[in-house]
């Protein structure tokens, strides 16, 4: 970003924070959901045609509370992966790690998240996001799931709530880890004050009855028993590597494979390689 960009980000980012601030003085309850809003709707992201290497898949709508649920399929003899992409992506992010998959065999499903790619819906966020995976696995029953980023905290998530039987196996690219802390960036990036942030955390209570302070990809795992895998990079500067290691602190049996100059993105072959290796194997190949 240039010196030019960075400011005008700066100029906006901070004049909703004060916007916001402001509103709640005035009508505390608007102040919270414009904040909510704003936190919870992707800027990017979008699809408005279907991709190139999209087009290669087979396609189907499926569909929760009347929202359409894009979903892409490679076929293969060998069991099904569920990919799981994050925040402001769509099913395209996968193409690196599909034509790998369809190497080995494996029948491939994808989705887009809500307000995601071609899927319908404005906001997006893990409680949501797990109702979209929850069709879509019921549909096609994945034996693998794969999620990266905030699709890897949904995943987790999503495992936790729903335990669907047919899920033997699941690996965890780059996820976060305490939910407060995803919050809490976002307070410090628009400079929400005391009072305005404690209710936009109260705005999420109420609207998913979840515990901010225990929505946490360590306390999912507490309720999954199936092998779990966790990749993530020591330079990952959007999701620190930090968030890994205090999963780890809570549950120091699950493997890990730490990346090295990779980012957040993660897009290597040696990334897909070890995703395979531990689905295949439980464990991560030295």
């Amino acid at each position: 970003m240039g010196f030019w960009n960075k400011i005008k980000y700066t100029l906006l980012t901070k004049g909703f924070g004060l916007y916001i601030n402001s509103l709640h003085y005035l009508n505390a309850k608007f102040a919270a959901n414009t904040a909510y809003t704003l936190f919870s709707v992707p800027r990017q992201g979008l699809l408005k045609t279907l991709p190139t290497f999209l087009n290669s898949s087979r396609t189907k709508d499926l569909f929760f509370e009347n929202q359409k649920i894009k979903t892409y399929e490679w076929e293969g003899k060998k069991e099904t992966i569920l990919l799981i992409h994050g925040w402001e992506s769509n099913a395209n992010r996968w193409q690196g790690v599909i034509q790998f998959l369809k190497k080995k065999n494996y029948r491939i499903i994808a989705l887009d998240a809500p307000g995601q790619g071609l899927s319908d819906g404005k906001e997006l966020n893990a409680v949501l996001y797990s109702q979209f995976i929850n069709e879509v696995a019921n549909y096609y029953k994945p034996a693998f799931l794969t999620g990266h980023s905030l699709g890897g905290m949904t995943m987790l998530y999503y495992m936790s709530v729903y335990q669907p039987e047919f899920v033997k196996k699941i690996v965890s690219l780059a996820a976060p880890n305490r939910f407060l802390r995803i919050t809490d960036n976002y307070r410090n990036m628009i400079s929400l004050n005391k009072k305005t942030y404690k209710n936009f955390l109260l705005e999420f209570e109420k609207r998913f009855q979840i515990n901010p302070e225990t929505f946490n990809s360590s306390d999912f795992i507490s309720q999954i028993k199936i092998p779990i895998g966790i990749i993530h990079d020591d330079i990952d500067t959007i999701v620190p590597y930090k968030d890994s290691i205090e999963i780890l602190e809570k549950h120091p049996e699950i493997p890990l494979f730490t990346t090295h100059n990779l980012g957040h993105s993660l897009y290597h072959q040696s990334v897909n390689k070890q995703i395979v290796h531990f689905l295949e194997n439980n464990s991560f190949k030295s």
